[in-house]
């Protein structure tokens, strides 16, 4: 067939296609292809023939195989990006609509799916610089408006996202999706009224929107209104069961309210299903329920896996070769620069760092901090920069420019965490320490802090990291703070003249059904004594005082402690006789404080990290005879306390001795362990080695 009669046939299949006539255009176009593969234009036909009665996979073939050919058009690898964008091939799509505009110059379609593409890669900024030249080809589009928006968002720029849904609503009053993602932008920027009204909004457009329901649930977590959040989380369970992550959060928000009603079979239930491959509970949610290592690290790799996956092939390069002849560089990245419990513990170790051999340098990912302790933990750096603002592409890149040498993550998978920064590689060396107590199941985190109560050697297997083992225990702690001078009366505390006061200020989530059966035995078993809990919500304290009275227990022997300043909040310690420990997520700061404050800690130390940090601190501090083991011994050794008032004194004594004869609050010994870890990391980066478990042997001082 020649070419001039290829042209022809194919023009008259163009010409059947154009007027309906499918059929007749599919079979002259298979009868070209068949004898001359090289026609771009007859792929192209087919293609939209297939995609127009949605054969997706045949369109996509046929529009791969125009491109292939030189004179393929910049429409066919338009639409074959969009193709490819959902098939999930992003970086492929990507490339397609960069050769559409190649040839074609620069449209509105090509650029605003060019973004798109950039977004689902993670790729922002160029997402950005897309939808930013799209916008000046055509302004007045809702879903251009709304994605700038997304970008802006992902790009830490709230204020400017904000605008920009305001632009996509003003244009569609009743565009569901950006009423709901302005939703979250106000949380992040502290509106979060605002942020429920506009949630409400896409609700009354959109009933079954189940990301709206579960991001008023997180945001009305956020505001501290657990019952609502809980709410929430039932009509998503009513209109979508097996949404991804629901059980988790249900359940979190369920122990943050006190309710408690099938706390045992939902946890079973939420490991049997992370055990099975499913995404039950995002990792943070399980820390305070009993819950095997095992389950926590697979639940941290899938949730790391699929939110923030490794990309560290868009970052610059790394060095090949460690730098030398200067001081390691140190980048201590964190949210909670500020009165915060990461900052109460970490800020004297900062200050005793030996600046002949470390620059440290603080890259606070929050809000600037207002107050008294943000203002010390700044000072404590060589270099201090707030980078809240700034995307996690951009503080990679910072930190590498500014030749950090070990980053730490003291953030993990709390609250404000922003692993991204270290999935695109800010360090040569990645450090998970002190804010997350478990495994970040990730491959970019090279080290785990931890020492030998918290993670025995045959449990290294249960932590993506390699694990580091400091001597005595990980936390780090201030030898300086304050207690103040004044811990007023019982009665000003809110609590009885006379009889035994047991305490835990830990947060409410953390009293789980179990402990709380101990708990109220021990009441019964100790006439006159009291429990003081830190004050949570009021939902909380109405739910947990009707706990009490389940178990026999007046709910007025429940004293709850408001929330005040630390200084005074360890001075008030002084009231209390022994500190009850919550088992599955012991006290961990709060544990610290009683310690400091003088007042005995008794512990269950279970399977897992968050379960062992009182062990840790105990044993670091010399009074290992606290640390029980199996929950009739917690119960037994907290009545006989109680009744022994001569054996809680003499341990008082001890206590208040080994506070500064013993290492856990001893910052300046504790500074040395831990910049022996971090030589240790380094020593292995130096010589070409990749990281292995390390162990701080206790002759570092």
């Amino acid at each position: 067939m020649s070419p001039s009669t290829t042209a022809q046939r194919v023009a008259q299949a163009e010409r059947h296609f154009r007027s309906g006539q499918t059929g007749a255009a599919e079979a002259l176009l298979r009868q070209v292809i068949a004898q001359d593969a090289g026609i771009a234009k007859a792929y192209e036909l087919l293609a939209y023939i297939c995609g127009n009665r949605q054969d997706l996979a045949a369109c996509e073939d046929f529009l791969r195989k125009a491109a292939a050919l030189p004179d393929c058009a910049p429409e066919a690898l338009f639409y074959l990006g969009r193709a490819q964008l959902q098939r999930g091939l992003a970086r492929e799509a990507a490339a397609a609509f960069g050769r559409s505009m190649k040839m074609a110059g620069e449209y509105f379609e090509g650029l605003h799916e060019l973004g798109v593409a950039h977004s689902a890669l993670g790729e922002h900024e160029q997402a950005l610089q897309a939808f930013r030249r799209a916008e000046r080809l055509q302004p007045r589009s809702r879903e251009l408006q709304s994605n700038l928006a997304d970008t802006l968002a992902a790009l830490r720029q709230s204020g400017p996202a904000l605008q920009h849904y305001e632009r996509a609503l003003t244009l569609d009053p009743r565009y569901v999706q950006a009423w709901a993602n302005r939703g979250t932008v106000l949380t992040d920027l502290g509106r979060g009224e605002e942020a429920l009204q506009s949630y409400q909004r896409a609700l009354a457009l959109a009933p079954d929107d189940v990301p709206t329901w579960m991001n008023r649930a997180a945001t009305l977590s956020v505001l501290k209104r657990h019952g609502e959040a809980l709410a929430c989380y039932d009509e998503v369970a009513r209109r979508a069961p097996h949404t991804d992550y629901l059980a988790g959060q249900r359940l979190h928000a369920a122990m943050f309210a006190g309710r408690w009603a099938g706390w045992a079979a939902q946890v079973a239930e939420i490991v049997a299903r992370i055990d099975a491959g499913e995404k039950a509970a995002v990792p943070f949610a399980l820390m305070a329920w009993p819950v095997p290592s095992a389950t926590l690290l697979q639940s941290a790799r899938a949730f790391v896996g699929e939110k923030h996956p490794a990309r560290a092939s868009q970052a610059g390069p790394m060095p090949a070769q460690p730098r030398a002849g200067r001081r390691l560089r140190i980048g201590y990245f964190s949210t909670d620069f500020r009165d915060h419990p990461v900052s109460q513990l970490l800020v004297r170790v900062l200050e005793c760092h030996d600046r002949d051999r470390f620059e440290l340098h603080g890259f606070a990912l929050g809000a600037p901090a207002s107050d008294d302790m943000g203002r010390r933990v700044a000072a404590a750096f060589d270099r201090f920069t707030q980078v809240g603002g700034k995307s996690d592409t951009a503080i990679a890149a910072m930190a590498r420019e500014a030749g950090i040498d070990i980053a730490v993550d003291l953030n993990g998978l709390t609250e404000g965490a922003r692993p991204d920064i270290f999935a695109h590689r800010a360090a040569p060396v990645q450090v998970n320490y002190l804010g997350y107590p478990g495994s970040m199941g990730c491959d970019y985190i090279d080290y785990i802090v931890a020492d030998d109560t918290l993670i025995a050697p045959d449990e290294f297997v249960h932590y993506a990291e390699k694990v580091v083992l400091l001597p005595g225990s990980y936390q780090a702690n201030d030898d300086t703070k304050r207690i103040a001078d004044a811990a007023g009366t019982r009665e000003s505390a809110g609590l009885p003249p006379a009889g035994f006061v047991f305490a835990c200020f830990n947060s409410n989530h953390k009293i789980t059904p179990d402990v709380f059966d101990v708990w109220m035995r021990v009441l019964h078993a100790v006439p006159g004594s009291v429990l003081w809990l830190l004050e949570g919500s009021a939902q909380a304290r109405e739910a947990l005082s009707g706990e009490a009275r389940a178990r026999g227990v007046d709910p007025g022997r429940l004293v709850w402690a408001p929330r005040m300043p630390l200084a005074e909040h360890l001075a008030r310690q002084a009231h209390a006789d022994l500190f009850l420990d919550t088992f599955h997520y012991n006290a961990h700061t709060t544990a610290a404080d009683a310690l400091w404050s003088g007042l005995p800690v008794l512990t269950l130390a279970g399977a897992t990290f968050p379960s062992r940090v009182g062990a840790s601190l105990l044993r670091a501090i010399g009074l290992q005879e606290l640390v029980t083991q199996e929950v009739a011994d917690y119960e037994a050794l907290a009545i006989s306390l109680a009744r022994s008032p001569e054996r809680l004194a003499q341990l008082r004594r001890r206590l208040a001795d080994h506070r500064t004869a013993m290492p856990l609050f001893d910052s300046a010994l504790f500074a040395r362990r831990l910049e022996a870890a971090f030589e240790a990391m380094w020593e292995r980066r130096a010589e070409g080695l990749p990281p292995d478990h390390l162990r701080i042997g206790d002759e570092v001082r």
